[in-house]
């Protein structure tokens, strides 16, 4: 190993900058995740899209390829309020059109971030939201034609095993550039998988299927059979990276009424990753609704699998009493052991976060209610990533 005078005086200043690295108990990724001695991560989410300036303008997303951008400080403050997971929500390292091929704009972001992460001693969590025949604007299909032309919408993975194909090597290229990193604590293989949304019945007509014995019957082994293609996935990473463990969320966008349909047995060795905003119209409501949740509605039954963790939950945040919600939720996980990210914690983007900021948990000042219930609960984490001073 080459240490240089830069690399000495990191090392050096680390220890100062990484909150309870004295007290940080390093454990292995796979035990990260055990619900039985758990959990041992806690943390936050954090989102980022391919930038088109002929809808996002100069400024709203950044000046980069990949928007928004994240700001030290961002990482700095997650990490000082005691947070030690940071769940990437990222576009793909693969073009979403054939001929597909690397997208190195994408990987350098993606790589930076990580590297950044691991400064401030968090783990990170690295999943994919678009990819090959999967655009960004599934999430916002509601609104298209709106602020975004109906043609940006692309779910073709879901219906041609061409672009399984090109996932599974996107996959292998991921596992093999980032296996060596200690502060990779997991690959998420998709974030809300939702075929049983959008993927076409032969007459052209989105399925919209809710029903998960339904949903199993009808996609079986075809594009849109989730299942079939996340076992192919977490078999092509795990052929690279044996060792850091595979994430895999249910279909509907990460719901756990369809966990059985990804046929997980109790001793498989991925972790289960779910997503839960129930009840939705408190959580989602308008500034002005002044809509309270009910004894009970911030309750989380924990799924089947013995290995999970909630990869996103939250809430707008002018809410009535949001952080009694939180704290409710995050009694639930705690009780269960298992590992957990708020949606979502501040870009450090100003332009992005004066308007986007409903769920953005630092928006209310750093005495809210909501962000003094997580940093009580982040307290509690006592994991932290060994350094790596060949990164």
């Amino acid at each position: 190993m080459n240490l240089n005078r830069r690399h000495i005086l990191a090392a050096s200043l680390l220890p100062l900058l990484r909150p309870g690295t004295g007290h940080a108990r390093q454990v292995s990724k796979r035990e990260l995740w055990n619900n039985a001695t758990g959990p041992h991560l806690r943390g936050a989410v954090l989102t980022q899209r391919r930038v088109y300036p002929e809808i996002d303008g100069p400024e709203f997303l950044g000046p980069g390829p990949i928007g928004v951008p994240l700001a030290d400080e961002a990482l700095a403050a997650l990490a000082a309020a005691g947070a030690n997971l940071l769940i990437l929500s990222h576009p793909g390292i693969f073009t979403e059109t054939p001929p597909f091929r690397l997208a190195e704009d994408s990987l350098t972001n993606l790589d930076d971030l990580v590297r950044r992460a691991a400064r401030w001693g968090l783990y990170v969590v690295i999943g994919y939201r678009s990819g090959p025949g999967r655009s960004a604007f599934t999430f916002h299909r509601d609104d298209a034609g709106s602020w975004f032309p109906a043609h940006m919408l692309d779910d073709r993975v879901w219906n041609d095993f061409s672009y399984h194909q090109a996932w599974e090597d996107m996959w292998r290229t991921t596992a093999r550039h980032f296996r060596a990193r200690t502060n990779v604590a997991g690959y998420l293989l998709m974030v809300e998988p939702n075929a049983n949304q959008v993927a076409v019945d032969a007459a052209g007509r989105p399925l919209e299927i809710w029903q998960a014995d339904r949903l199993a019957q009808t996609v079986a082994n075809t594009p849109a059979d989730w299942a079939l293609l996340a076992r192919r996935l977490g078999a092509a990473v795990r052929s690279i990276d044996p060792e850091t463990p595979v994430l895999v969320s249910p279909d509907g966008y990460a719901n756990s009424m369809f966990e059985r349909n990804l046929g997980l047995a109790p001793d498989a060795p991925e972790i289960l990753c779910v997503h839960d905003y129930t009840p939705r119209d408190y959580t989602h409501q308008a500034a002005d609704a002044g809509r309270v949740f009910a004894a009970g509605e911030s309750r989380f039954q924990p799924p089947q699998h013995p290995r999970w963790m909630m990869g996103e939950f939250g809430l707008h945040r002018w809410a009535p009493a949001g952080y009694d919600y939180l704290d409710e939720r995050i009694s639930d996980l705690e009780r269960a052991g298992a590992g957990w990210a708020v949606f979502r914690w501040d870009s450090g983007w100003a332009v992005y976060e004066r308007r986007e900021n409903r769920f953005n948990v630092r928006a209310g000042g750093e005495n809210s209610q909501i962000l003094n219930v997580l940093r009580r609960r982040w307290r509690n984490n006592q994991s932290r990533p060994p350094l790596d001073l060949r990164r």
